[in-house]
């Protein structure tokens, strides 16, 4: 502008009129070749719609890709939530098989011990030990061979297997859980019974040991019940500070209350109870059964009992209406039960004579366990260990070496999947010298699995 001397013209121009006039004369201006091939071609770039189509099935390919991965990636979870379903199924019905196979050597079993009790003769013939075999012995398949087996037990193993329809593994395993007592004997009119077969008129049925310096010295079962279950809170207490600290509280007495007011006759008076036990149940709106427990299930429902401590008693304590107790099959805690005035270095001696590998000794009768107790331990004389088994057969617990309770614990393992039952199961006692006829056994049978179902 100030070559062309219009200098003074630009200065009463404003700023948009001046940039109007810069505009006009660059269009007047011829531009750089170069500058206006690049732009030109610049524009044809973004005018051309060549290569839209590279781009479309580039994304389009993109996109199945991930589809494709996506499905590919849920069907294998499909197939493998599939498998694992089938070996679930599988192992669940090995694991059935092997129940009812339990159950069919215990009617054998059953079968045999009622035939032997119909018939002295051979009662004296077969040892006890010898007829506990048919249950005892633990079944594995498939049928587990050792190296030094021979050749021909090897080929009769294998044919046997070639020739089964099972397929997968099967572990079968028969307990004998006639050692626990049953916590039905703290029921009120239990041992309204027993008090009143000792002499007894009348009877406070608060449970409390008469010296509580010695728990082992309890006169009686309920008492004995206490002083197992203070003794097994306290071991667990000396072994586990979180315990301790959690259940420091804890008055055992009072936990028996509960299972007395749970299971006892509800029109029997208990004016003796502590009355913040039956405000407990009504505060958690529990309402109690008023009868003997069934189900070891029903211990959660009493109120004040923490999981804990009952998850501590189900290993020495039974629900189930076993009346015999194993004399053969007795631990250390039953032992102590049994009786209380027993010291360690004797009970020690009585498990290093039953269980002698060398010459083990079996207590097929009562009157052996009084001879060891009475005479070869000397561990009470015999006129308080019949007063203390006597008080025993009042609550109707028998002894003997014949058990009438049992667990199956049956194992299904099918590939990657394992699935374990746990049944017990209830053979009542027949009496001795008398038998039934199949039919009548059959029917009995029968009639069994369904109160067992009932209560199940």
């Amino acid at each position: 502008l100030q070559a062309q001397g219009k200098q003074r013209q630009v200065k009463h121009l404003d700023k948009p009129q001046q940039v109007a006039l810069v505009e006009r004369l660059r269009e007047q201006q011829p531009m750089d070749q170069p500058l206006e091939r690049k732009l030109m071609s610049i524009k044809k770039i973004l005018r051309s719609e060549s290569g839209i189509a590279l781009m479309m099935v580039m994304t389009a390919m993109i996109l199945l890709m991930a589809i494709w991965g996506e499905f590919t990636f849920e069907s294998k979870i499909s197939r493998i939530k599939t498998v694992n379903i089938l070996d679930k199924a599988q192992s669940k019905l090995l694991a059935e098989s092997g129940v009812q196979m339990a159950m069919a050597r215990l009617r054998l079993y059953k079968e045999a011990h009622n035939y032997l009790e119909g018939n002295q003769s051979a009662k004296d013939a077969v040892p006890k030990q010898l007829l506990n075999q048919l249950w005892e012995v633990p079944y594995i398949y498939p049928l587990p061979v050792g190296k030094d087996a021979a050749r021909t037990f090897k080929d009769a193993v294998e044919k046997f297997q070639e020739e089964s329809l099972l397929e997968g593994e099967m572990r079968v395993t028969i307990q004998n859980i006639s050692n626990r007592l049953n916590l039905n004997v703290l029921r009120y009119d239990i041992m309204k019974n027993q008090k009143l077969a000792s002499g007894e008129e009348t009877a406070n049925f608060n449970i409390r040991l008469q010296n509580s310096n010695n728990p082992n010295a309890a006169a009686t079962m309920p008492e004995a019940i206490l002083a197992h279950l203070i003794k097994l809170i306290n071991d667990k207490k000396e072994e586990d500070e979180n315990f301790e600290n959690k259940y420091s509280r804890i008055e055992p007495e009072t936990l028996l209350a509960y299972i007395q007011h749970f299971t006892s006759d509800k029109a029997i008076q208990r004016n003796d109870m502590n009355p913040d036990v039956e405000r407990s149940f009504e505060e958690l709106e529990i309402t109690p059964k008023f009868g003997p427990l069934t189900s070891q299930s029903e211990l959660y429902l009493m109120a004040a009992w923490p999981d804990d401590v009952i998850d501590l008693i189900t290993q020495e304590f039974s629900v189930y209406p076993n009346n015999v107790i194993d004399l053969n099959k007795i631990n250390k805690s039953m032992l102590r039960l049994l009786i209380p005035q027993i010291d360690d270095a004797q009970m020690t001696d009585f498990f290093e004579y039953r269980d002698n590998p060398d010459m083990p000794r079996y207590f097929n009768t009562l009157e052996e366990f009084r001879k060891y107790i009475t005479q070869i331990g000397r561990v009470m004389g015999e006129a308080d260990f019949d007063q203390r088994f006597e008080v025993l057969q009042k609550l109707g617990i028998e002894f003997g070496a014949s058990p009438q309770m049992f667990r199956i614990v049956s194992e299904g393992i099918y590939n990657r999947s394992t699935y374990t039952l746990v049944a017990t199961v209830y053979l009542p006692k027949q009496k001795s010298g008398q038998q039934q006829t199949g039919q009548e056994q059959t029917q009995r049978t029968q009639q069994e699995g369904e109160e067992q179902q009932q209560q199940q």
